[in-house]
């Protein structure tokens, strides 16, 4: 399986394997297909579809679900939702608060990862080309801003609050993007594979199916600083009503 650097979902372990929450939602599923060797592949984003459609990889870990994307993929179902925030430097006291602030203050230098979701949002609410520099994984980016290339790296809210208390750099912050919601649109991540891989996808997925929601993935899931508001829109997407009872 493909993953990448990007905490709480992935984070390589030198010498080991990698942990984080999807990771271990993995190792459940597969777990419980029988499957105990998982071979982990540490790789940028920009090599994840092109990866699994060439079968260097069985499977890519979670991504963004887009409609561009599941033409070239097959996603299984969506397993957290998440919104977005930017890492900038703590002294800065500009408005960071929306894509829509920071692409109206033509001061503001911003950072994504190529590929990545964040780029195509920050372009569609009318962020110049010209002020947005793209990087190959999200701690080139947040590192970016710490050494004052730009003014702010955008990345899911889990990941860039996961990365700046890893990184235990006081000199960064996190700020949510508070207008994600009045854009109307929930962002899924799923696993994906390749357009031919039919047997295994949907074996993945009966048995993905079966985990999500039990009180095991909900308290893995809340020990990476996941809550209700982030895994129910995933959850409620779900066959089985009977899933949420674990969340009372």
């Amino acid at each position: 399986m493909a993953y990448l650097d990007e905490p709480p979902y992935f984070v390589p372990v030198p010498g080991s394997a990698p942990t984080g929450c999807d990771i271990e939602l993995t190792e459940m599923v597969l777990g419980a297909l029988g499957v105990d060797d998982i071979d982990y592949v540490l790789t940028s984003f920009g090599e994840l579809i092109d990866g699994v459609r060439s079968r260097r990889w069985h499977l890519n870990a979670p991504m963004f679900i887009t409609s561009e994307r599941a033409q070239l993929v097959q996603y299984s179902r969506p397993v957290w939702a998440a919104t977005d925030s930017f890492i900038v430097r703590t002294d800065d006291d500009r408005d960071f608060t929306s894509y829509e602030a920071i692409a109206e203050d033509d001061s503001i230098r911003l950072a994504a990862v190529t590929g990545q979701i964040q780029l195509a949002t920050a372009l569609e609410v009318g962020t110049p080309p010209d002020r947005v520099t793209e990087f190959d994984d999200q701690d080139s980016a947040a590192r970016a801003v710490l050494d004052g290339a730009v003014d702010a790296s955008v990345s899911t809210a889990p990941g860039n609050a996961a990365y700046v208390a890893r990184l235990g750099e006081a000199r960064l912050r996190s700020v949510p993007d508070e207008r994600a919601s009045a854009r109307g649109v929930q962002s899924f991540g799923a696993f994906s594979f390749g357009p031919e891989s039919h047997g295994l996808a949907q074996a993945f997925n009966d048995q993905l199916t079966a985990t999500l929601g039990t009180d095991e993935h909900i308290t893995m899931m809340r020990s990476y600083g996941f809550d209700e508001a982030a895994l129910r829109p995933a959850l409620d997407v779900a066959t089985r009503p009977a899933i949420h009872d674990s969340w009372n």
